[in-house]
């Protein structure tokens, strides 16, 4: 954040600002041959070329903060070139898919399978068992912060102490956790 009083004397001027809109007509009439031949030397089709230069101009009327005017020409082509790399990131990505249309289809389901539901109840039937044993005054602040999702200042007010208490007690809490669940794994 400026501070005016150190700033005083300096004239600072932002590049990038609210404008209320660019002639983009006119800029499509002016830059739009220019673009579209600057994107097709990138080695792209001219139908992926021809999107790109139409995503540019979408670009623009969708954008709220854009430069001056001045700088129309340089923004035009940097978000161009911008839309072209991120056009060869995606194909890149798509290079490891036999069949990019079938991509979709070869990804990895993300439910878990019968074993790894049957081991996450095993665990959670532990930890609750290690929290039940834990000191009052830990297990509060563990299921506070980590069920309930308070901060340690929101904690302290809750419990009437001080936020480092309720962090320290957090600290041994975890401390006091992972050690019963290291002595359960080595039986």
């Amino acid at each position: 954040m400026l501070r005016p009083h150190l700033y005083a004397g300096l004239q600072i001027s932002p590049k990038v600002r609210p404008v209320p809109h660019w002639d983009v007509n006119k800029l499509f009439r002016t830059y739009h041959s220019r673009l579209l031949q600057f994107v097709r030397r990138r080695k792209l089709s001219w139908h992926m070329a021809d999107d790109i230069v139409q995503d540019t101009f979408l670009r623009i009327i969708a954008t709220p903060s854009l430069p001056e005017q001045d700088f129309a020409k340089s923004y035009l082509y940097r978000t161009a070139n911008n839309l072209v790399i991120d056009h060869f990131r995606r194909e890149r990505i798509l290079s490891f898919v036999p069949d990019p249309e079938k991509a979709f289809e070869m990804l990895a389901d993300d439910t878990p399978s019968p074993e790894q539901i049957a081991w996450s109840r095993q665990e959670l039937k532990r930890l609750q068992k290690i929290l039940q044993k834990l000191p009052k005054h830990h297990r509060e602040v563990f299921i506070l912060a980590r069920i309930e999702g308070l901060t340690y200042v929101q904690i302290g007010e809750q419990l009437g102490i001080p936020s480092q208490t309720a962090f320290s007690r957090m600290v041994r809490a975890l401390g006091l956790i992972k050690e019963a669940m290291d002595q359960a794994e080595k039986k």
